[in-house]
């Protein structure tokens, strides 16, 4: 006998528990009706379909889904009843959508008013949420597609079913008028063709267009084709014209049928899950600077006549270099004429009246440089150091630039080490202290960070003007016009070492790099940083690239349409940020200008976009809302000590329609998880806890059951489903969506049923010596008879009656049974609970568990029960042990039972038994 069955600990149970209801002669108890699927947050289904398929009747209105990818419960709106239901509605509206990513309106704006004269001003869910929906299904895979239901009369009386199949969509993407690809479309079941941004051929109700134009006052929306000219500019008309320019622009709604009828939630660990964090993107809306500057010296239009061309910050103070003449205070404030150089608090963005430098040209590039700013730019000699809080130019530090042909400049410039790296249009340079005199070069130096000599042995040289360049320890990239660097050809890009005299870096493809466009004069490079073990690059042609560093191979790559070249990057918490005069969309990993090929997804891009550093995904949720006087955007990008993003161009406009004087700021957003609420208690059906404490202010809860979030609630209690057992854990929730770390509560039991009273089993009766091999788990059964328990004979209440056969009867039935089990290492306990007349041993996966009414040692085939039962009550009486539950396996599991007679000639025979797993 197992050790397991020399300490059974028998707990005789009553068949009427203490202050049980008496039911009926077989009656069966029924448990409480739970929640419709759906109708409550802690029966949150994975989509519409899965309500629809789990209750048939299900009617159109709201339910709460849940998926892991989503995280917490939400209320959405499901069509029930169009093409077997299970439509999640995700947009509507009449004319004014934005088709952002972002989403548009309020999720409860769609909530309350899906449909009627009440949902014309557009409302979309954010994209992230509908990737929610989606949880990882690739949109092109949607069975069903989009479904877009539109209004066909201004009485909103008739409406049509259009469906898209997009043929290559992984995420979910509101840029519609960008134009994603379709496998297919129908209208009202008739096959057509086209793009998100046109589909269709005919001027009529077989025509779909999602862009904007100038008569429709750039308003965009589902319009028609031409041929439909019944909408006015009415409140309640269903169709929308601004005036009487036709192709009406209808209410429309926007579905989606995800199919997911079951979601598999990550088990959390036995010690909870830790804090988290949103990704640390800046805002989107600016930070006020009460100052600008504003005006261009000697007027003139285009890229080289902007206001800022440059910025860096140097401890409290930011300083704006470029073409401006003035600085001044607000829109309509007090002007100072300053032109090309000033400075301003870094903090406040209070103009430094004391920084006055003296300087006849525009400024390109500024540089920290110890205790002094380093410009370089159109200005005499291209190269001066001035006192940082003055501006005067500090004394013990000289270079100048020429050129023997043309007017010389510094377009570029960038400190490494004790170094600072110049690019520009010159053939000579000098300086120091004692100075030195001009060295012969071509359009590239280096000069001593503490007094300007240049080096004389570092000499690249180039055939045209370098626009960027990035130091690092080991290299120097440089992008700009040339086609030639250090003697041999460069297409645009050159990668050459710190080292004297300068060298390519071997085994780089870097003149393997993918243009986005066949015009050579056109790939000029203006962006080529490295971040990381990535290098970025961009410029004309509208193109921004990842590559590796180590290979220089690349990895991915964006097309902005209808937009411009990239200027400028820069990186901040693992965020990489780029500006373009664009306004449209950029195309994710495309290539080819002006008509992207290849491209896995479009998305909204005004100025600035950011990407992930180490992936290049794009991050959408990032779409600034600024202005730019001419177009030409921010030619500039730069962070502070505060993880503010600094941007510089011809910008007048912000958050709000804010007055920006050149430049501005996007400051960043909350990543600071929120502390772990204290003193999680559970009693009864009461779950408490104590505040959280939050920087940023109010915080919302989560409440967690077992492996996902069941509510969340703004108080610090909440009520548990009597009778619910399970964990409760409980983490709070900021604005920004910044997660504290879990506190559970003492955990009510979960009790999961592998084997019950009514469970089918196998069963000997015979009278034929087993031995012991019919206790293994892979014993064949298969000739055995088979029924539910109650099994045996002679006492009237069997679900399945033994033949009992003449005296003397068999002494031992043998029994067996199987259950399935997902995670053996989750079960603390195993309870059994066994009728048994006369005596029983029990078996878990061939090992002895527990006995009962039988001697100790090996229970032979013909041993006899130690006594015989007489008493009904004895027979009925279940008889509760404890099994070890490492005894389970993952997958399928064999419970065996031997009952034994006291004689030969018993009347009766009795057998069920449960076994059940407490986690």
């Amino acid at each position: 006998m197992g050790v397991w069955g020399r300490r059974l600990a028998v707990v005789v149970a009553g068949v009427t528990a203490v202050g049980a209801v008496t039911l009926p002669v077989g009656a069966t108890p029924q448990p409480p009706t739970a929640p419709a699927l759906g109708s409550v947050q802690e029966r949150a289904a994975a989509s519409c379909w899965a309500i629809k398929k789990a209750e048939p009747g299900s009617q159109d209105g709201l339910y709460w889904l849940q998926t892991p990818a989503l995280i917490a419960p939400q209320r959405f709106y499901c069509d029930m009843t169009t093409d077997g239901g299970g439509w999640v509605l995700v947009g509507r509206g009449r004319e004014g959508w934005k088709f952002h990513h972002g989403g548009q309106g309020t999720p409860g704006e769609i909530l309350n008013n899906p449909a009627g004269t009440g949902a014309f001003k557009p409302a979309a869910l954010p994209g992230d949420t509908v990737n929610g929906l989606l949880n990882g299904e690739r949109v092109d895979a949607l069975a069903d597609g989009i479904r877009i239901r539109r209004a066909r009369n201004a009485t909103g009386t008739a409406w049509q079913e259009v469906r898209w199949k997009p043929s290559r969509l992984k995420d979910w993407s509101w840029t519609f008028d960008a134009g994603h690809p379709l496998s297919s479309v129908a209208f009202d079941g008739s096959r057509a063709s086209g793009t998100t941004r046109d589909a269709g051929s005919n001027s009529g109700e077989r025509r779909l267009t999602t862009y904007g134009w100038d008569r429709h006052g750039w308003q965009k929306g589902f319009a028609y084709g031409s041929a439909v000219r019944d909408g006015s500019n009415s409140a309640t008309s269903y169709l929308w014209e601004l005036a009487n320019e036709n192709s009406a622009i209808p209410f429309t709604q926007v579905f989606i049928r995800p199919t997911i009828t079951s979601a598999d939630f990550p088990k959390i660990p036995a010690d909870g899950l830790p804090a988290s964090t949103a990704k640390p993107l800046v805002a989107n809306r600016t930070t006020a600077t009460p100052w600008g500057v504003t005006g261009v010296v000697g007027g003139g239009t285009g890229e080289q006549n902007i206001e800022v061309q440059s910025l860096a910050v140097h401890g409290d103070t930011i300083y704006v270099g470029g073409k401006f003449e003035y600085v001044q205070r607000g829109a309509d404030g007090p002007r100072t004429r300053q032109p090309y150089l000033a400075a301003f608090d870094v903090n406040t963005g209070e103009w430094r009246e004391g920084f006055r430098p003296e300087l006849n040209g525009q400024v390109w590039d500024i540089q920290v440089a110890g205790d002094r700013i380093v410009a370089g730019g159109e200005f005499t000699g291209g190269l001066v150091a001035l006192n940082p809080e003055t501006g005067a130019v500090a004394p013990g530090w000289k270079a100048t630039v020429s050129h023997t042909g043309n007017p010389a400049l510094v377009r570029t410039l960038d400190r490494e080490g004790d170094w600072i790296y110049v690019g520009g249009q010159f053939n000579r340079i000098g300086g120091g202290s004692p100075e030195t005199g001009p060295i012969t070069l071509s359009r590239a130096a280096r000069v001593r960070v503490s007094d300007g000599k240049p080096d004389g042995t570092w000499k690249p040289s180039f055939d045209g003007v370098p626009i960027e360049l990035d130091a690092t320890p080991d290299r120097v990239y440089f992008g700009g016009h040339f086609s030639t660097a250090v003697g041999a050809p460069a297409r645009k890009v050159a990668v050459i070492g710190t080292t004297s005299p300068p060298t390519r870096i071997p085994g780089l493809k870097d003149q393997e790099w993918v243009p986005s466009t066949s015009t050579t004069q056109k790939q000029y490079r203006q962006i080529i940083r490295e971040f990381g073990d990535r290098v970025w690059m961009g410029g004309s042609q509208h193109d921004f690239q990842m590559y590796t560093k180590d290979g220089f191979e690349r990895v991915r790559g964006n097309i902005t349409v209808q937009g411009g070249d990239f200027q400028s990057a820069v990186e901040l918490n693992g965020i990489v940020y780029a500006s373009c005069h664009c306004g449209d969309f950029v195309y994710n990993d495309a290539s080819n200008y002006p008509n992207p090929t290849g491209w896995s997804n479009a998305h909204q891009i005004v100025f600035i976009g950011a990407w992930d550093a180490e992936t290049g995904e794009y991050l959408p949720n990032f779409a600034p809302v600024l202005g730019s006087r001419a177009g030409n955007g921010p030619w500039e990008l730069v962070t502070d000590d505060n993880g503010c993003l600094w941007f510089g161009g011809d910008m007048n406009r912000g958050a709000g329609g804010s007055w920006l004087g050149g430049f501005g700021r996007l400051c960043g957003t909350d990543s600071t998880a929120p502390g772990k609420p204290g003193d999680l208690r559970l009693s009864g059906t009461a779950l408490t806890w104590s505040p959280a404490t939050d920087n940023s202010g109010p915080v919302r809860y989560e409440v967690l059951k077992d492996d996902r979030v069941i509510a969340t609630v703004t108080g610090t209690s909440y009520t548990v489903e009597a009778g619910a057992t399970g964990r409760y854990l409980v983490r709070a929730i900021d604005g920004s969506g910044n997660r504290s770390a879990t506190v559970a509560a003492a955990a009510v039991p979960v009790r999961d049923s592998f084997v019950v009273k009514s469970t089918t089993w196998r069963y000997a009766h015979d009278g034929v010596d087993l031995g012991t091999a019919w206790r293994a788990p892979g014993f064949d059964d298969s000739a055995w008879s088979s029924g539910p328990g109650e099994l045996g004979f002679g006492d009237g209440d069997e679900a399945t009656v033994i033949l009992a056969g003449p005296t003397p009867r068999p002494m031992t039935a043998y029994f067996r049974a199987e259950f399935e089990v997902a995670d053996p290492p989750a079960y603390r306990e195993l309870l059994v609970e066994l009728v048994r007349d006369d005596g029983a041993v029990v078996y878990l996966n061939g090992v002895e568990v527990g006995r009962s009414n039988l001697p100790e040692g090996e229970i032979a085939y013909g041993v006899p029960a130690l006594t015989g039962l007489q008493d009904r009550a004895d027979e009925r009486t279940l008889i509760a042990f404890q099994a070890p539950p490492d005894l389970l396996v993952a997958g399928r599991n064999t419970i065996a039972v031997q009952v034994h007679q006291a004689n030969a000639w018993s009347a009766d025979l009795s057998f069920s038994l449960t076994l059940t797993g407490t986690r």
